[in-house]
């Protein structure tokens, strides 16, 4: 059993997550012969109204006391080795949470964070300017710049009021769904600003997720992790990388771990951390 931890996964408890479950998605990981799994499902307390031209509005906060009773019912079948013996032993199911970060949501993310006790908590941006990326309409009137700029430029200011999470969720989001020739986010083209952001994770403790689930093909495009955002993480003493797949089915989960773990490796971070009970554990890779 190696000791990746997937710290980003959705289940049947996410708006979108019915294609898989927790039982489906842990069996899915140790196969993989991984050390554990956290389940983060969607809160989003703010949904554009915009996305009832294309689908309609759902409710994108998920039933926090069904979720964990199912994380500990697969827990305890992991336990009594339901998954083998070596799952038995080693392999830890955890329950998380992605937090919406939206202006108008901020003192429900701080209840629901308040209510109850997660393993880890996610800090993420879905939606901004009252629009879903993923349907087009934010880009319409902005340059690549313009953007993806605002998009950091919100997660920074919803990160710092929020203050109470673990790890920053995808912090390219953005590139995914986007128009333009540019597909990736990279270090030159907003230094101070992801300088800004780094360090505020490095002071607060707080993870820098690699979100492999941007990296795949997106139509022609195929956004990359830049080089020089961890170079420059590492410069700023910042040691906290995270994995997660952000997978939304069983086949998803721990997708390329295996590359980004070597790929970081290079740039001389040997470790990759988790959270139990909020509190950072780190796996040698």
């Amino acid at each position: 059993m190696n000791m990746f931890f997937d710290t980003h996964n959705h289940s049947q408890f996410s708006f979108d997550g019915g294609a898989t479950t927790v039982e489906q998605s842990v069996k899915a990981a140790v196969d993989k012969g991984f050390g554990g799994i956290c389940f983060t499902d969607h809160c989003d307390y703010f949904v554009p109204k915009m996305k009832e031209e294309f689908e309609p509005i759902v409710c994108e906060v998920f039933d926090v006391k069904a979720q964990q009773a199912e994380i500990d019912r697969v827990s305890g079948l992991v336990a009594e080795g339901a998954f083998g013996r070596a799952a038995a032993k080693k392999f830890k199911v955890l329950k998380g949470i992605e937090v919406g970060l939206y202006e108008d949501s901020r003192e429900l993310n701080k209840n629901i964070l308040a209510a109850n006790s997660f393993d880890q908590v996610i800090a993420s941006v879905h939606y901004l300017e009252d629009t879903d990326p993923y349907f087009g309409p934010y880009y319409k009137g902005k340059n690549w710049k313009e953007a993806y700029g605002r998009y950091l430029e919100t997660l920074l200011r919803e990160m710092r009021k929020l203050e109470d999470f673990d790890i920053m969720g995808h912090f390219d989001y953005i590139v995914r769904y986007a128009p333009y020739p540019k597909e990736s986010i990279q270090y030159r083209d907003f230094p101070g600003l992801i300088d800004e952001i780094l360090k505020y994770l490095i002071e607060n403790g707080k993870g820098l997720e690699i979100n492999t689930k941007t990296y795949r093909q997106y139509g022609l495009r195929t956004p990359q992790l830049d080089r020089d955002i961890l170079i420059r993480y590492m410069e700023l003493g910042g040691d906290i990388l995270c994995l997660g797949s952000d997978s939304h089915k069983a086949d998803q989960v721990g997708a390329r771990f295996d590359y980004f773990a070597q790929y970081v490796k290079m740039f001389g971070f040997r470790r990759l951390g988790h959270f139990e009970n909020r509190r950072l554990k780190m796996v040698t890779i």
